[in-house]
């Protein structure tokens, strides 16, 4: 298995910026959203999402950040992610997530690194739900996948649907 990738939150002028180095995955997926919707609690806070070292991202990570963006980045747009033009189609293009996502042109200015308690799913039905809503999201915004993200989320709801159903 890959190694994991590094996770940092730091202050900005303007709120908190998380910077993702290495592969975004369905095991990052949680903790920068987590972070980001707990920031985003405070209306004078800002999130932007530093991807410009991520090597990868998968769909869980995507549909993730099409969740936020759909919760927190319209008019006067609170979160937004910094990925150079260079990395923004080979990440996001074959989604087309490039067109749709929010992007800054300027790599964030941070200070001090922070640290916090987040919540993060407690249980692997916790998880699966996570996974199955950033497929929804996906899905939503349709494009050459969406049929198969939504099939994806379906199939993760109703497991998890079935396993509460018998317990």
């Amino acid at each position: 298995m890959g190694q994991r990738a590094k996770i940092t939150m730091s202050r900005s002028a303007s709120g908190v910026v998380i910077r993702v180095v290495g592969a975004g995955t369905i095991a990052e997926s949680p903790l920068v959203h987590a972070f980001a919707e707990q920031t985003l609690r405070d209306p004078e806070q800002r999130v932007v999402i530093d991807l410009s070292a991520v090597t990868y991202v998968d769909s869980t990570f995507l549909g993730g950040l099409v969740g936020l963006f759909r919760r927190h980045g319209g008019s006067g747009a609170r979160f937004a992610i910094f990925a150079p033009e260079p990395l923004r189609r080979p990440l996001f293009g074959v989604s087309r997530l490039d067109t749709i996502l929010p992007f800054v042109d300027e790599e964030p200015v941070t200070f001090e690194g922070i640290s916090v308690d987040v919540q993060l799913p407690t249980s692997a039905d916790d998880l699966a739900r996570h996974v199955a809503d950033c497929h929804r999201r996906l899905a939503e915004i349709g494009g050459p996948e969406a049929k198969e993200f939504a099939r994806v989320a379906d199939a993760i709801t109703a497991e998890v649907e079935g396993k509460l159903g018998t317990e």
